[in-house]
This record gives C-alpha cells, sequence and structure tokens, in this order.
C-alpha cells in the first residue's frame, strides 16, 4: 500500500514538474517568438525606407542635379544611330548590354554618351514607336506595394506620334524631354509634390 502511495506521489511530482517545464519552454519560445516578430518588423521598417529614400535620391539626381539640355542632346545623339524602320520591342540577345545592374537595350555599335551613363539608369531603351526611355527606378514599391517606375522619355526632333491616346509623359522637363512618373497614376496632386520637389531642389 505504502509502495502505491509512493508510486502515485512521485507521477504526481513528476507531471508537476513537467508542468513547470513545460510553462517555462513555452514561456521562452512566446518570448522569442515576439522578439522574431519585433525584429522582423524591424528590419521591413528599415528595408520600406531605404527603399523609399533610394527612389527619392533617384528623383532628385534626375529632375533637380541633371543638366536637361545635356541629357536631350544625349538621348538624340542615340536615337541618330537607330534605324527608323527597326523594332526593339523585343530585341535579340545579342543587343541586350549589362554594366553592372544597368541593362542597355541598344545595338552594340551604339556608343552610350557620359550623360546618360552619369545616371546609371536602371534601363535605357529605344521603344518601338522610336523614341529612347531612361528608366531611373524600375521594381517594387514598398509603400505602395505595386511595381513603380519613373524615368525620362526623350524624342527626336522629328517625332510624330502613333495616335491621338500617344502619351509623351506625365510632365515636360524641357521641349522633347518628358518626366515620367507611376505616381501621377492615382494621385491628382502628384505634379505638385513633384513641382515642390524641383523648386525645392533650386531653393538651396
Amino acid at each position: 500500500m505504502k509502495a502505491n502511495k509512493k508510486i502515485v506521489l512521485g507521477i504526481i511530482v513528476a507531471v508537476v514538474v513537467l508542468a513547470l517545464i513545460a510553462s517555462q519552454i513555452f514561456r521562452m519560445n512566446s518570448y522569442f517568438h515576439r522578439w522574431s516578430l519585433d525584429r522582423v518588423t524591424a528590419l521591413m521598417e528599415k528595408a520600406v525606407k531605404d527603399a523609399h529614400q533610394h527612389a527619392h535620391f533617384r528623383r532628385v539626381l534626375l529632375l533637380c542635379e541633371t543638366d536637361h539640355q545635356a541629357l536631350l542632346k544625349a538621348g538624340r545623339e542615340i536615337l541618330s544611330h537607330f534605324p527608323k524602320d527597326r523594332l526593339l520591342l523585343n530585341p535579340p540577345p545579342d543587343e541586350i548590354r549589362h554594366l553592372d545592374i544597368l541593362k542597355f537595350v541598344l545595338p552594340k555599335e551604339v556608343q552610350i554618351p557620359q550623360a546618360i551613363l552619369d545616371l546609371k539608369p536602371y534601363v535605357c531603351l529605344i521603344s518601338h514607336d522610336g523614341y529612347l526611355t531612361v528608366e531611373m527606378h524600375g521594381g517594387w514599391d514598398h509603400i505602395k506595394r505595386e511595381m513603380s517606375h519613373f524615368g525620362v522619355n526623350i524624342y527626336p526632333e522629328d517625332f510624330k506620334e502613333s495616335d491621338r491616346n500617344f502619351k509623351y509623359g506625365d510632365r515636360e522637363l524641357i521641349p522633347g524631354l518628358w518626366y515620367y512618373d507611376d505616381g501621377y497614376i492615382d494621385d491628382p496632386e502628384y505634379d505638385k509634390k513633384i513641382e515642390a520637389l524641383m523648386r525645392k531642389a533650386k531653393e538651396k
């Protein structure tokens, strides 16, 4: 009888000890889980902030720190080498050049002017309509949770739009040079933000 009591008591003690250990492990896991979530959240917030700042700096570089006349001249220099009857909508692989992370979809014999190289564009290509696109940012926008693109379209002097619905861009910087930005799509006040950005840069 005494032996049975000892066994029962031992079982009770073992259960209590295991319960305490389980409780401790649960608390530690909960703490670790909370710490992990906080850490992941902090890293995501930093990534969003860095992406936002990167896009901002790229806009400032293009809109406020670039000689637009020199950029227009550089773009038209590239266009002057391009046969008007040739489309690069689906370019052959040998016409895609990569410099670091930059992509130039241009014939290999065409020299890329320094004014364009200095911008370190994400991609530079000639559209099937016959103008040059210099894209400064083309990727995932962590703020808007969608793809975001901005850059400039450079048009030859004798450019003729393909149809009435043709869109040159969102903001004309100088004749022949148009800025485009996905921010214009859903924000009717977006041009005021771009105007303020450019005005603020001039005041410095």
